[in-house]
């Protein structure tokens, strides 16, 4: 009985009020690098958390660059010295120089700007709370960040102290296909090399320049020679820049390399072999006085498949199943998430709890609305009957 009032309280609210919800959520843009824009869209959050009865901690970002992160709690989680996460971020990919703006119905799809990727997935979390019978009696604290989407430099930490209050970690990135939830992604990290040389002009002094693209050059073939498929450790130099006309020896040139990983223990190993690749490059000959560094991190730590993770993904699927969801494991993810950091502070975690759709991070980036209704109704059961 108590599941079929859930269902029925999701569906009465699915239309009325969920979907105008993810309306105006969609239409306020918040692109991670325009903070008015994020801090518009979390209050549209705000509103909902005050609405329900949750209490409201802005945490913000020591920099200034990114808008507060939001922590909302209920009374029971309050109270509880440790207790459920629902994890998502409010921050998208899309600037508005783009020119994508609003969302778009048309039956079942819903398009528009951050619709997959994740702000469906947010709907889901706070209409599945206003679906019990008491939202405050939920032990359930809801953490959402503004800064997901470009590595979450300064949410970072704030997942490190919330990972001492949290039992589990339910994480609402984009649903994978069959429905299948996520247990395991790969690690990453983003670098920059840079070559100085010095510049010369390529008529009058050629002999007085030193050609750092080419010194660069050098550089990025052996950091694509590191990549070691069998290992799982790959390397990707995904942006080249430098010089600044055809008829200039470059004295500057740069690249942004892309580092993802498997095994938690080939971290140090990619670091330090990336490190050799760049900064010790041989420069010889007319290429001699350029000097190469590396910058960068690796921000998302791998999430390894655990007991833990299979054992919550157990729990939760059965409510998959009685709304008529799939509930497979989904393969390892290339990509990361903020289950990363979670799982590597021991937080059980399960991901792609989003309803399903297409085109991430395009401009076709689209929705199922029933799919949404049923991640939304899983979500409610799981609530009331975690165990």
């Amino acid at each position: 009985m108590i599941a079929k009032g859930l269902h029925q309280s999701v569906d009465r609210g699915f239309e009325a009020e969920q979907v105008p919800f993810l309306k105006r959520l969609v239409e306020t843009p918040s692109c991670s690098r325009e903070r008015e824009d994020v801090e518009a869209a979390a209050r549209v959050l705000d509103e909902q958390a005050d609405a329900l009865g949750l209490s409201i901690e802005r945490v913000p970002d020591p920099t200034g660059v990114y808008a507060d992160h939001r922590v909302y709690v209920t009374p029971a989680g309050e109270s509880a010295p440790r207790c459920l996460a629902l994890v998502g971020h409010v921050d998208t990919v899309f600037p508005r120089s783009m020119g994508f703006f609003g969302f778009e119905r048309d039956g079942d799809v819903a398009r528009g700007p951050g619709v997959l990727d994740m702000k469906s997935g947010l709907s889901s979390i706070f209409f599945a709370l206003a679906a019990q019978p008491d939202p405050l009696a939920v032990p359930v604290r809801v953490v959402i960040n503004s800064d997901e989407e470009v590595g979450s430099p300064s949410s970072a930490p704030l997942f490190e102290r919330v990972s001492a209050r949290t039992t589990e970690a339910l994480v609402f990135e984009a649903g994978r296909a069959e429905d299948a939830l996520i247990t395991c992604r790969k690690g990453a990290g983003g670098f920059t090399a840079t070559a100085r040389g010095r510049a010369a002009h390529s008529g009058l002094a050629h002999a007085e320049g030193v050609n750092a693209i080419a010194a660069l050059a050098l550089a990025i073939g052996r950091v694509e020679a590191l990549t070691d498929y069998a290992r799982g450790v790959t390397f990707n130099v995904g942006l080249v820049e430098g010089g600044t006309s055809a008829n200039t020896v470059p004295g500057e040139a740069s690249c942004r390399i892309d580092c993802r990983y498997i095994h938690p223990e080939d971290r140090d190993w990619a670091g330090e072999a990336l490190r050799e690749a760049v900064e010790g490059a041989p420069l010889g000959g007319r290429l001699e006085g350029a000097q190469l560094t590396l910058d960068g991190r690796f921000h998302r730590p791998a999430m390894v498949p655990t007991d833990a993770n299979r054992a919550l993904l157990a729990r939760y699927a059965r409510h998959a199943v009685a709304v008529g969801l799939g509930h497979g494991e989904a393969p390892l993810q290339g990509g990361g998430s903020d289950a990363n950091i979670l799982a590597s502070h021991g937080v059980p975690c399960i991901d792609g709890l989003g309803p399903s759709g297409h085109g991430v991070h395009r401009t076709d980036e689209r929705i199922s609305l029933d799919s949404l209704r049923r991640r939304t109704q899983a979500l409610a059961r799981f609530l009331a009957d975690p165990g």
